[in-house]
């Protein structure tokens, strides 16, 4: 699918020096040049007041909100939006939108279909504007003898996960596409195709040399996915030989892999899965329930998460996630970096998030829970 990035441009009230933002959605073909691009606007601009958007950015629909930093978690959809470019009068900051939701098996299995089809089997089917959505030219529509090469549905995800939904299958990675696309059919889509094949709403894509067609079946699982969002600076250190394009597509990945880990435990919890391979995560419980066991396993989503990435997270991540961190690095939520790497030596995360408010910040901390 096409990169689909928000860009929040840094504006501060004179006298206040409150510093709130406007967030565009643009269409990136490239983060590097992309990034590049703008870092060429911050230095040649001389900024006696907010930071605009440049004569060259596509500013024909204005912008999609304005926010303070610290709302921008709670502004977003999960899966929806993965990349996020802020810019100040000092530079370029690149995001990762990394959901917090595990909890994604069930929307999966009972609310989306992928059907895969070779481009030699689809036939021409209009111009992009003929249809709802944005797109690069001309569509590939399944013909009406084409066969699938592939298709994802509820069977796929029979426990124990095998095959392409096990660790290091297919699905591992294809998850946030998969849900992307379920979200832009639920809420409204900026790219692919959208038409309806049969009873369901279906978005058409290009994938290389064959056509992904998703179907939405149902959207009640949809509806009830955790929101939470942490936000990552995925920029190379300057002494690594990485690309932008390279870094954020380790970190889809590597944060992709971590979700799959956990979702894949809650899934076979919640089928009754109760050998050593499915050991609780809730050890502090004798007998945990199901709500005690997805707490658990949240928590040390979001461990791992800190494990891996450390103080590359942010303060104004959204949620009782992003709580939890400005809880454990005193971090105020309208600043870019964390005050320390996070690392939970009091209290696991779980315990945190479960008793931390959303809107905690460190100036508010009167004493330890």
């Amino acid at each position: 699918m096409d990169s689909d990035a928000l860009v929040c441009f840094q504006q501060t009230r004179r006298g206040t020096g409150e510093r709130w933002y406007k967030v565009y959605r643009v269409g990136v073909d490239s983060h590097d040049g992309f990034a590049d691009r703008m870092g060429e606007y911050v230095r040649r601009t001389h900024f006696d007041g907010p930071v605009t958007a440049p004569h060259w950015f596509d500013t024909a629909d204005g912008p999609t909100m304005k926010c303070r930093l610290a709302e921008l978690g709670e502004k977003l959809v999960p899966f929806s939006t993965t990349d996020v470019f802020v810019v100040t009068h000092r530079g370029v900051r690149p995001l990762l939108a990394v959901p917090m939701a595990i909890e994604i098996v069930p929307v999966l299995a009972e609310g989306i279909r992928t059907r895969e089809y070779d481009a030699s089997d689809c036939d021409t089917g209009g111009d992009a504007d003929d249809s709802t959505a944005a797109g690069d030219g001309p569509t590939l529509a399944p013909g009406p003898d084409a066969t699938p090469t592939r298709v994802v549905d509820a069977d796929a995800f029979d426990p124990p996960l095998s095959g392409k939904a096990a660790s290091g299958g297919r699905i591992e990675w294809f998850h946030l596409f998969a849900l992307r696309a379920a979200y832009r059919l639920a809420v409204g889509p900026r790219t692919g195709v959208v038409e309806m094949d049969g009873d369901h709403p279906t978005m058409r894509v290009r994938d290389g040399d064959g056509v992904l067609c998703l179907d939405l079946l149902d959207t009640g699982a949809l509806k009830r996915i955790d929101r939470d969002l942490l936000f990552l600076d995925y920029a190379p250190d300057e002494d690594e030989d990485r690309s932008l394009d390279e870094a954020l597509t380790l970190a889809l990945r590597d944060t992709a892999r971590l979700r799959w880990r956990y979702a894949s435990h809650l899934w076979h919890v919640r089928h009754g899965e109760t050998d050593r391979r499915f050991a609780s995560i809730a050890r502090n419980k004798t007998e945990p329930t199901y709500a005690d066991e997805r707490a658990a396993t949240r928590g040390e989503f979001l461990e791992a998460l800190c494990a891996e990435y450390g103080s590359s997270l942010t303060p104004f991540s959204g949620g009782v996630a992003g709580a939890a961190l400005r809880w454990e690095t005193g971090t105020r939520a309208d600043t870019f970096s964390l005050n320390e790497e996070p690392s939970f030596t009091h209290d696991s995360a779980a315990e945190v998030m479960g008793r931390v408010d959303p809107s905690y910040v460190p100036e508010k901390r009167k004493k330890r829970f």
